[in-house]
């Protein structure tokens, strides 16, 4: 072909637009890689351990400085692990710990006894066998020396009622509770059936325009009183579970009522 045909004029100028297009899909590779990379350099481990039912759940592990507490992290209904991240930060930069868990039949905890397992498809029963994963993550963490007294259960809707169960009828006693937007029942988990035995200490937070978890937060606080409990309670500001944490103050007001 002659070099000063009009089609290699074209063919020269599409080079260079094609050489760039690949590098930007480079650099925006690299930028998604960005917070992955930076959460390893800091600390943060990807574990895997074992329910007693025979499910294998994975978890973001950071461990905390010296007498510092551990926060066991437990997501929604359909998310995932990574939804505490803004979390995970700031509990960093106060020297704890978390353990945040990809509950089963979510995010990469997917299979129970060698099975596929899909949130979707759970019955009530499953839900309830889900609290399994919070108490097996205590385990996890007792036997790798961090006592009870350092542990605590933070949980966001769903994953609120959970971590009050998995309190109340686990063998490891946390220290407190964080329940984000708990409702009096979810997927048949109900709040009330487990208030008797749960820990003195426990946060509530709820938003006013989340109006069931913001009316179950007072019931909840009625019953404070009946079952001898320490209660405290946030108004998230807006929305609901941890979207309460987009809104300004509202995570500062959590780590500060920690129990010192």
């Amino acid at each position: 072909m002659n070099n000063n045909s009009p089609c290699h004029d074209a063919d020269a100028r599409v080079r260079p637009v094609r050489t760039a297009a690949k590098v930007l899909r480079v650099l925006l590779l690299c930028a998604s890689l960005l917070p992955a990379c930076s959460a390893a350099r800091a600390g943060q481990e990807t574990v895997h351990f074992t329910t007693s039912d025979g499910c294998r759940i994975e978890a973001f592990w950071l461990a905390p400085s010296s007498g510092a507490y551990v926060l066991i992290n437990t997501h929604g209904l359909g998310s995932d692990k990574n939804e505490w991240g803004s979390f995970q930060d700031a509990l960093r930069k106060r020297g704890l710990g978390y353990f945040s868990l990809d509950l089963r039949g979510h995010g990469k905890s997917l299979a129970c006894r060698g099975k596929a397992v899909d949130y979707r498809k759970f019955t009530r029963e499953d839900w309830a066998a889900a609290s399994r994963d919070i108490e097996a993550a205590a385990a996890w963490l007792k036997k790798r020396g961090y006592p009870a007294r350092r542990m605590i259960f933070c949980g966001a809707s769903v994953g609120a009622n959970l971590s009050l169960k998995a309190a109340a009828e686990g063998k490891i006693k946390p220290a407190a509770l964080i329940l984000l937007s708990p409702g009096m029942e979810y997927a048949g988990i109900k709040a009330e059936d487990y208030l008797a035995r749960a820990p003195k200490d426990i946060l509530l937070g709820a938003s006013e325009d989340d109006p069931y978890a913001w009316q179950s937060v007072v019931i909840i606080s009625e019953l404070a009183g009946k079952y001898h409990l320490d209660l405290s309670a946030i108004d998230g500001g807006g929305g609901h579970g941890v979207n309460m944490f987009k809104t300004p103050g509202v995570m500062d007001k959590v780590l500060d009522w920690l129990p010192r």
